[in-house]
């Protein structure tokens, strides 16, 4: 079982804020005290790798502390987190160009491969003052596309020429490594041209049968509108979208779904009709009508991801799958997307199903505990009939 969160986590006073940064000792005494810096920061990684641990969380004022199994667990043993160290694995883990701009903005996120094979997302911001680092480790494997409990609906993207596809989710529930066995599948599987946008570069994906080429979102192109513009003139079949940020990208994914390219986006959305809300809002008004029938026209269909604690220890992935049918199409261009889950609940034989449904399911066989699915389910009153069933 997870260790429990335990108040030393915080320095003996805590209600003071951290000590202000005073100056760093310069010469011998200065590189010594760097070595030790990141010597115990190597170590905090091994210890992540050892434990199977999914975070990192850095901070001024507290020892260090490990994400394991969707809990926060500190590493009681390390001694407390000082404005100086922290600083040092920020300059250890940063280039200049990248410092200044962290500096300059308050925050910066990038991807960094660490002790040789480590990747990590890397989040660095600011509180109260100080530097802090929240760290995402990005495994080198992943779920191969045939065994994920929603491989019926995301295969036949493999071969897919154009359309708009969407995972969604809540921040956590594994939207891109879905999304990367796909692209994997497709790689290995038929000669096309693929473009991603990402912020950042999360998984690196080598040429294989395809050609795959990743573009970052501050360092390649300046934003996704900008990566999304480009790709209207350059002859690409895939485009794989990190986010739909706004209604300029949303326009122009769907001009590229609706003109022979295969689109794959990732949006946060806890269930379908959330994420068309979301979809319709990105839009200014006078376009909405507009929106809504190239979406209409374009959407393959929309898989909602969420991952739960499981009964016995680790996550489960309960996933909710919406088919874009001409019923559904039509709903979606007049906007009615409260009927949208009674057309689902009755096409379990066309691979769909709801958010609600899918808890449920994995209720009654055990996989996740019944107060853990309510957290998230849509209609509470439709949860417990599900079931009750």
């Amino acid at each position: 079982m997870p260790e429990s969160v335990s108040p030393q986590l915080v320095s003996e006073d805590a209600t003071q804020e951290p000590l202000p940064v005073s100056s760093v000792p310069v010469g011998g005494t200065q590189k010594t005290e760097s070595a030790t810096d990141i010597l115990h920061f190597e170590k905090w990684l091994s210890t992540l790798g050892e434990r199977k641990a999914t975070d990192l969380h850095l901070s001024v004022g507290t020892v260090p502390a490990l994400r394991l199994g969707g809990v926060v667990v500190p590493l009681l043993d390390e001694e407390i987190i000082t404005a100086e160290r922290m600083d040092r694995i920020a300059d250890h883990l940063l280039g200049s160009e990248e410092l200044d701009r962290l500096r300059k903005e308050k925050q910066f996120v990038a991807s960094k491969t660490l002790k040789k094979s480590m990747r990590f997302r890397i989040h660095f911001f600011y509180s109260r003052g100080f530097l802090g680092v929240s760290m995402r480790h990005i495994p080198n494997t992943f779920i191969p596309l045939r065994e994920l409990p929603h491989a019926n609906l995301l295969a036949p993207l493999v071969y897919a020429t154009q359309g708009l596809f969407i995972i969604s989710g809540p921040f956590d529930s594994g939207k891109t490594s879905t999304i990367r066995g796909i692209l994997s599948e497709i790689n290995q599987s038929r000669p096309s041209y693929v473009v991603t946008l990402e912020s950042p570069i999360e998984y690196v994906l080598p040429s294989d049968k395809s050609v795959v080429v990743q573009r970052e979102v501050g360092s390649d192109v300046t934003s996704y509108a900008e990566g999304v513009a480009a790709l209207a003139d350059e002859d690409v079949d895939i485009v794989a979208l990190g986010a739909v940020p706004n209604g300029e990208v949303l326009a122009g994914a769907l001009s590229l779904a609706t003109s022979g390219r295969l689109v794959i986006a990732i949006m946060e959305g806890n269930h379908t009709v959330a994420v068309l809300e979301r979809l319709r809002d990105l839009a200014l008004e006078q376009d909405r009508i507009r929106i809504l029938h190239e979406l209409g026209d374009s959407l393959i269909g929309i898989t909602t991801q969420l991952l739960l604690p499981k009964v016995g220890g680790g996550r489960a992935l309960v996933v909710s799958t919406m088919v874009a049918t001409h019923p559904i199409k039509s709903l979606i261009r007049e906007g009615k997307f409260d009927q949208i889950p009674n057309i689902m609940q009755t096409s379990r034989e066309q691979g769909m199903v709801t958010t609600d449904k899918a808890l449920a399911e994995a209720v009654r066989a055990g996989i996740v505990m019944l107060s853990d699915a309510k957290e998230y389910a849509v209609d509470i009153n439709q949860f417990n009939a599900l079931g009750s069933h």
